[in-house]
């Protein structure tokens, strides 16, 4: 198991090894929304996002929202309702299964997510938006990678700035082994 305690939201930490068929990953933490309206939890790939969890605390609209990003394009959003609410604590699951993720919240299931994009190309967790994280735990990897001080090549310069206005997500180069994995629009 590798622990990851109190980080500081925005927050992003790469993983060493891909996630694989049992691969858990689980947070602690608090809901405080402050001046945000949500939090987001998202695991990432290069410019993608795998799986985006965006739990909403707005007047109008208290749900979770899953979906995924490719190449700066949202899929189809999946709505669930958000069981959360501003200064609740919560333990989130997601386990990673063969078809889908399943997402878990103070032990109830809240939502099944098929994989829209290979589990295996997730290279880091980001949290942003309006929480505070206890711990975070990363288990069912090899952990055979030195996690502590392993230096991985992503194909880019990581995710510095993740959840700031500065953020400027990595990109791959078109050979990246992933690349082909996401849908590239072409912008006009």
């Amino acid at each position: 198991m590798h622990t990851i305690e109190y980080p500081t939201v925005p927050f992003t930490t790469p993983f060493h090894e891909p996630l694989q068929e049992g691969s858990k990953i689980s947070i602690h933490g608090k809901v405080h929304t402050h001046h945000h309206q949500h939090f987001v939890v998202e695991l990432l790939a290069g410019p993608n996002v795998v799986l985006h969890l965006n739990f909403r605390f707005k007047y109008d609209d208290h749900t979770l929202e899953l979906n995924t990003l490719s190449y700066g394009n949202w899929g189809r959003e999946v709505l669930e309702r958000n069981p959360l609410i501003d200064g609740s604590h919560f333990h989130l699951h997601i386990h990673v299964h063969h078809s889908h993720y399943d997402i878990e919240v103070n032990g109830n299931h809240l939502a099944k997510f098929p994989h829209r994009y290979p589990f295996f190309t997730v290279q880091a967790l980001g949290i942003r938006g309006g929480v505070e994280v206890q711990k975070i735990e990363l288990l069912g990897f090899h952990f055979s990678d030195k996690w502590r001080h392993g230096h991985h090549d992503y194909g880019h310069g990581g995710y510095i700035g993740y959840g700031t206005d500065s953020y400027v997500e990595p990109n791959w180069h078109e050979s990246h082994e992933h690349h082909h994995h996401f849908k590239h629009h072409h912008h006009h």
